[in-house]
């Protein structure tokens, strides 16, 4: 697998009966992007890693009085949120899409007015605006989320130069709808 996200421009097209139309290959890069921003960016990944940080500095700071016990703790609580995890998330998201038959091909999307649409094949699904729970924006990636855990990962760099017209359009769509706006999507004006 490519560690490259294919582009396929020519499939991308703005017009007002369809909406933005962008092909996605998802690959293991954009996947581990994705996992570690959730995992992170979480309550629980916020803690994890002020414990890991924290017995690090205990660790360096103590050394010399800390017991072996107490250094092997410390250790590893130090490298599981900092070594650890994102290795662990690096194997998994490689495996998935390697594993993942919906990744085997492009998705298709077709982002418009009553919502977005997935399709692969002759497979599709439409999710409406007022059904999403989150759409996220990072340096590289779009993220809508369709519930807590489940989401739709754009990266910019499949959507070429329309990636900016695509987070104007989303934030248009959710305007007066219970869907959260979270990284750059907040300064987006609908």
């Amino acid at each position: 697998m490519s560690d490259k996200v294919e582009t396929h421009n020519e499939e991308l097209d703005i017009n007002e009966l369809d909406g933005i139309r962008f092909s996605v290959q998802m690959t293991w890069k954009e996947i581990y992007k994705f996992t570690m921003r959730h995992n992170y960016f979480s309550l629980a990944g916020f803690i994890g890693t002020f414990l890991s940080v924290a017995a690090l500095v205990i660790l360096i700071v103590y050394f010399g009085q800390l017991s072996d016990r107490d250094k092997t703790v410390l250790t590893i609580v130090a490298i599981w949120f900092l070594v650890f995890l994102p290795v662990r998330l690096l194997f998994r998201s490689k495996t998935q899409v390697k594993l993942s038959k919906a990744y085997a091909k492009p998705l298709n999307y077709i982002v418009g007015e009553k919502g977005i649409t997935v399709s692969q094949d002759e497979e599709s699904q439409t999710i409406e605006w007022g059904l999403l729970y989150k759409i996220v924006e990072t340096k590289s990636q779009y993220i809508v989320y369709s519930n807590r855990i489940n989401a739709f990962i754009f990266p910019k760099n499949s959507i070429g130069e329309q990636a900016d017209e695509l987070g104007n359009v989303m934030a248009n769509y959710v305007k007066g709808k219970s869907v959260k706006l979270c990284g750059g999507m907040k300064k987006r004006k609908a």
